[in-house]
């Protein structure tokens, strides 16, 4: 709570200066509209407020806004002509206001699609500790959790009975799910105006590839091995099983000379390389070049690749890598019992 830290943190520098005995440095909390009085009320009253830096001011001072409150450090001047005989003395003030605003886990989501959204990605099995602070409000707020279903009728939240800190253990690859943190004190409670923050969490695990082939419309066995003959046209499919996020980048891998790169985020995937990473043969290149790329389904990066020449390739591989880890598998191709 950016807030409360920096209240705690003038609370000890008043402290530091309460240590003369004088019982003029006091504490006050007030509300806005009262007045802050000075410590005598028969002599002038001169005071700074230390944390804004703002000119000085005469006591008694009404207070219009939280800007007011603060550590004041004040001079009680008894006699005008003879500044030695001014008195110094320190009022630490409070303003009671409701909160207005909060501060989460997690980043921006990369939809954008509220300023009031977080997005959070855990890894599977992992723990991990969700916060939600007030960056206004006195008295201090408090933080309550809810589990919100979005349903047809309408958004129902669960209230999961924690304050606080929210602590998630050994997390479930099911449980992907939007949380809520409401935060308020008493006065937001008065007005009925509690603030709330969407925590959008995403549980993902390390990507698990898997790849199928097509040959003249048939799908072919499961194995790293596969025949090709000339003038055959072969599917390749590459599918990365790490759905729900994070994003995940698959590559088509041609005997590390041609490499063809999708990236796949939560609603969307597309291609955004593809390039020979050594030089070839005109004839090489014109084979890799003729590639054909299909639509980009999720997390599935498919091409059909017709006339595939076998002196120029000798395996195919997909990778898939996600901020958890990486999964790769390869695909012989071997020369079949071909027809000349």
């Amino acid at each position: 709570m950016s807030r409360w830290y920096g209240t705690l943190l003038l609370a000890v520098v008043f402290t530091a200066h309460s240590c003369d005995g004088n019982d003029s440095n006091r504490t006050e909390v007030l509300n806005i509209g009262d007045t802050l009085k000075p410590t005598e009320k028969k002599n002038l009253n001169i005071c700074q407020n230390v944390n804004t830096g703002e000119e000085t001011v005469e006591l008694p001072l009404t207070i219009t806004s939280t800007n007011d409150g603060g550590l004041y450090r004040c001079m009680n001047i008894k006699n005008l002509s003879n500044p030695i005989e001014t008195t110094k003395y320190y009022v630490m003030v409070f303003i009671r206001h409701e909160v207005s605003s909060v501060i989460a886990s997690g980043d921006i989501c990369a939809d954008n699609s509220s300023s009031n959204s977080m997005c959070l990605t855990i890894e599977e099995g992992a723990s991990t500790t969700l916060w939600c602070n007030a960056t206004d409000g006195y008295p201090t707020p408090i933080v309550r959790w809810f589990i919100r279903d979005n349903n047809k009728i309408g958004n129902k939240d669960t209230d999961l009975g924690i304050e606080g800190q929210l602590i998630i253990h050994n997390i479930s690859y099911e449980c992907t799910s939007l949380l809520v943190c409401k935060v308020g004190n008493y006065i937001n409670k008065e007005k009925k105006s509690t603030v709330e923050k969407l925590i959008k969490v995403y549980v993902g695990r390390q990507p698990n590839v898997a790849i199928t082939t097509l040959k003249d419309g048939k799908r072919q066995n499961s194995n790293t091995n596969i025949s090709i003959c000339p003038r055959d046209g072969m599917v390749f499919s590459c599918y990365a099983n790490t759905s729900p996020p994070p994003d995940v980048v698959i590559r088509w891998n041609m005997s590390d000379i041609y490499i063809l790169t999708w990236n796949f985020t939560l609603n969307s995937g597309w291609n955004t390389a593809a390039y020979f990473t050594s030089d070839v043969s005109i004839t090489c290149k014109t084979k890799f070049d003729s590639i054909i790329q299909h639509d980009k389904n999720p997390l599935n990066a498919t091409i059909e690749w017709k006339n595939i020449d076998l002196d120029c390739v000798s395996y195919i591989k997909c990778e898939a890598a996600n901020m958890f880890g990486k999964d790769i598998k390869t695909l012989n191709l071997m020369k079949g019992q071909c027809q000349d």
